[in-house]
């Protein structure tokens, strides 16, 4: 996968006066779901850095504190019991080695300092970075309103000291240690939060990386394959892992596309050679017989027949034109204009007064059986369309002695309107492609039309939710049934 691609901008960015068209450098997904990635671990590590800074500051803080509060109370007491048990000259003499002691067993880089002095000041005992002079006892232990006291204080060096002062016998004890190796300590932690970041962040963005490349792969194969597909090579398909994942039921769903598509291509293949042959044959008739009467004079007779032909064939024209407009209307859906409630008993009984006399004239037996009350949320003349063209199709196709039978009937909810007569039946080789724009079985070819009528009912019980299902048997008859939901 590459770290970028280049994408051309629109064709009036320019530079001016070079005349070359602009390029802008687009990163990759890749790269950018990494450099996030890497953001979000940044993000995640400044925070947790300065948390585990403040917490590990915090505990080394207090450590210290408690260092020299322990050792400032061990001395308190040690010194208590010292005077109780022998004169405050001896006890001075004793406390003098003690703390000396005490100062030689401390860490070197904790320059432990001890003093105790008086209530006035005077210094009785001192040790280590305290033997110089420490700082005045605070004021609140001379008074007697604290009985320890922690301050930091600044003794000339470079880091501050601590300072515990408590009063002890005789005067204030204070015990003081340097805060560097507390402070150095809290900076090597810093310095390891901040300068392990950078790394970890890299290393995360790399996985990031290389992660994202590994996940986007099918991605890139799906676009490579789509990139290959064409209206000539629509039989490819994507490749699917069989992981089951997001991208391979992205791949899955683009195969279904592309089957819709081939299969929608292949039914606008056929769709317009059947309608080029279908229309061409009227016109190919109509310019053939003007031709033919132009040839020599004709009397008055002789033109009109011909006109009467002429007008014949331009109906069937018109019929096939109005049939290919009514089809597209009826692709498009249903007007939400147009949309009432139709009560379908009332359309029945229309249809029925309709085509009676037609079946008649065929000598076709013509029965209705009794119409539910039921209503269909839709447009009015679509629906008289959709049962008109059934009722059509089953009196043209019939033979002298059929009968037609109009059953309506109501199942869960949807209303189902079988057409069912004694014709001779479909072979079932035709029944796949009945439906389809222009499809006429063999047999058909001597009764007019242009094979749209069922097409077109197809639709529109579709655009009202609703479908057609066919029966047939050859010799026995055949059924369609129409299911439409009911409001």
């Amino acid at each position: 996968m590459p770290f970028y691609s280049r994408e051309r901008l629109d064709p009036i960015a320019w530079f001016p006066g070079t005349g070359k068209e602009t390029e802008t450098l687009r990163l990759s997904i890749g790269v950018r779901w990494a450099m996030q990635y890497g953001l979000a671990v940044l993000f995640t590590l400044a925070i947790f850095a300065v948390f585990v800074h403040q917490q590990v500051a915090e505990r080394i803080n207090r450590e210290a504190r408690l260092l020299t509060e322990i050792q400032a109370r061990d001395l308190r007491d040690s010194l208590r019991t010292q005077t109780e048990e022998h004169g405050f000259e001896e006890t001075l003499e004793w406390f003098h080695s003690r703390i000396e002691r005490t100062v030689r067993e401390a860490p070197a880089d904790l320059h432990l300092g001890i003093e105790l002095v008086d209530e006035g000041g005077t210094r009785l005992a001192a040790a280590g970075s305290l033997r110089s002079g420490g700082p005045p006892p605070p004021y609140a232990l001379l008074v007697d309103e604290d009985d320890l006291i922690l301050r930091a204080v600044n003794l000339g060096g470079d880091f501050a000291f601590l300072v515990t002062a408590t009063r002890a016998p005789g005067g204030v004890l204070q015990v003081a240690i340097d805060t560097q190796r507390y402070a150095s300590n809290i900076d090597q932690v810093r310095d390891v939060l901040v300068f392990s970041a950078p790394v970890m962040v890299l290393v995360t963005a790399l996985l990031g990386w290389l992660l994202a490349r590994g996940s986007l792969r099918p991605i890139s194969q799906i676009a490579q394959t789509a990139e290959r597909i064409t209206s000539s090579t629509l039989q490819e398909s994507i490749p699917r892992t069989g992981s089951g994942d997001e991208l391979d039921r992205l791949a899955a769903t683009l195969n279904a596309m592309f089957l819709r598509i081939r299969q929608g291509v292949d039914s606008m293949a056929r769709f317009n050679a059947n309608a080029a042959h279908q229309i061409r044959s009227p016109l190919n008739r109509i310019c053939s017989q003007i031709d033919s009467t132009l040839q020599k004079p004709r009397d008055a007779a002789e033109y009109r027949e011909v006109l009467v032909y002429l007008l014949d064939q331009s109906h069937q024209l018109a019929q096939g034109v109005h049939g290919l407009l009514e089809l597209a209307r009826s692709e498009a859906g249903l007007d939400p204009a147009r949309i009432s409630r139709v009560e379908l008993r009332p359309m029945l009984e229309t249809l029925r007064e309709f085509f009676e006399p037609l079946a008649e004239d065929s000598g076709i037996r013509l029965s209705f059986s009794p119409v539910p009350d039921a209503a269909v949320e839709g447009e009015e003349s679509w629906l008289r369309q959709l049962f008109s063209n059934l009722l059509d199709n089953a009196i043209k196709y019939g033979r002298s002695g059929d009968e037609i039978r109009v059953n309506a009937t109501l199942e869960s909810g949807n209303l189902v309107l079988e057409i069912a007569d004694t014709g001779p039946g479909i072979p079932p080789e035709h029944l796949a492609t009945l439906f389809e724009r222009f499809e006429r079985a063999e047999a058909e070819g001597k009764v007019p039309g242009f094979g749209l009528g069922l097409a077109i009912a197809q639709e529109i019980a579709k655009a009202h939710g609703g479908r057609i299902e066919i029966e047939s048997e050859v010799g026995v008859g055949t059924t369609f049934r129409v299911w439409l939901p009911v409001s």
